[in-house]
C-alpha cells in the first residue's frame, strides 16, 4: 500500500493541505482558481511573451521530453503560456484550466493563432475525470506553479494514472517574490503575521513516501517589478496585497519608497526566487 506517512510517523499529504488552509494568500484570495478567475488577472497573465514570465515559459518547456509525437497534458494551464508554445512541437496538448477568465483568454487565443491541436478541459484536477474528461494516456503530464489541490496525493496519483511517460510538477522551492512582499508588509497592512504555502520540500517528501523517486533541477532567477513611478508601484501590488485603505496604502508607499531602486529610466523592485522541477516516471518509480 501506498502511503503518505513516513517512518517518522509525517504524514506530508496531511502537511500540504494544513499549509494550504493555513496560507494567508489562499485564504484571503479564496484559492487559487478562484484568484486567477478576474479578468484583469488573467489579461495580465496572458501577456506572457516578455519578461519574467516569457523566462519560465523557456525553462519550464525545456525541462520537458517533448517531441513531435508526444501526446501533453497540461494541468493548471492558465491562459497558455505553456500550452501553446508547446503547441508547436508536440502532436496534442489538452489543457486542464478551471478559472473561466483564463480560459476564455485562453480560448481566444487558441482560435486567433488557428492552433487545432490544444483542447480546453474547464475542470478542477480534482473535478476531472479520466473517463469523462480526458483521453489517456499522456505522454507527457504536468503542472507549472499550479498545484492548488488540498490532497496533493490524490492528485498526484490521478497524474500517474493517466501517464505512460514523464509525470512532471514546478513549485517554488522558496519564497516567490509576492510571498517575500507579504511577510515584510502583511503584519502592518493586515495586522496579522503572514503564513506562507507550502514548498516543494513537501512535495519532495510526499513522493518519497509514496515510493517515487523523483529526478531534481532547481533554477533560480531574479524577479524584477519594473513601475515607471511609484504610483505605479502601489497599484501594482494594491490588488495581491488586498491594499483598500488610505492607512494600507500609506504602509505599501513606505514600504515601496525604501526598496525601489532606479534603473533603465523607471523604478525596479527586486527578488531572487528559487524554484523546483521534479520529474518522474510513474510506471518505474511506484513502490508497493
Amino acid at each position: 500500500m501506498i502511503t503518505s506517512i513516513g517512518h517518522d510517523g509525517i504524514d506530508w499529504n496531511e502537511v500540504w493541505r494544513s499549509r494550504m488552509e493555513t496560507s494567508t494568500a489562499l485564504k484571503r484570495n479564496k484559492g487559487c482558481s478562484d484568484f486567477w478567475d478576474n479578468r484583469e488577472r488573467a489579461k495580465e497573465r496572458s501577456a506572457s511573451s516578455a519578461g519574467d514570465d516569457c523566462e519560465r515559459v523557456r525553462w519550464v518547456t525545456s525541462s520537458l521530453p517533448v517531441t513531435p509525437e508526444t501526446r501533453v497534458l497540461d494541468i493548471g494551464a492558465g491562459a497558455g503560456a505553456i500550452a501553446i508554445p508547446l503547441s508547436r512541437y508536440a502532436a496534442a496538448v489538452t489543457a486542464v484550466e478551471p478559472a473561466r477568465a483564463m480560459r476564455e483568454f485562453l480560448e481566444q487565443a487558441v482560435a486567433e493563432a488557428g492552433i487545432g491541436n490544444i483542447t480546453v478541459v474547464g475542470r478542477r484536477w480534482e473535478e476531472t475525470d479520466p473517463e469523462r474528461d480526458l483521453d489517456p494516456p499522456y505522454d507527457v503530464v504536468f503542472a507549472s506553479f499550479s498545484l492548488g489541490m488540498p490532497d496533493l496525493k490524490e492528485a498526484i496519483e490521478k497524474m500517474n494514472g493517466v501517464c505512460s511517460g514523464t509525470v512532471a510538477v514546478f513549485h517554488f522551492a522558496g519564497l516567490p517574490y509576492w510571498e517575500q512582499v507579504m511577510l515584510e508588509t502583511w503584519p502592518r497592512l493586515h495586522g496579522v503575521p503572514y503564513s506562507p504555502g507550502p514548498k516543494a520540500d513537501v512535495i519532495f517528501n510526499l513522493l518519497y513516501r509514496m515510493g517515487i523517486y523523483p529526478e531534481v533541477s532547481f533554477s533560480s532567477y531574479e524577479h524584477r517589478l519594473v513601475v515607471p513611478d511609484l504610483d505605479a508601484g502601489v497599484d501594482a501590488l494594491r490588488g495581491r496585497l488586498l491594499v483598500e485603505t488610505p492607512k494600507q496604502e500609506a504602509v505599501l508607499r513606505e514600504y515601496l519608497t525604501a526598496r525601489l531602486v532606479r534603473d533603465d529610466g523607471g523604478l525596479v523592485l527586486r527578488h531572487r526566487v528559487h524554484r523546483a522541477c521534479l520529474r518522474w516516471e510513474p510506471h518505474r518509480s511506484e513502490g508497493a
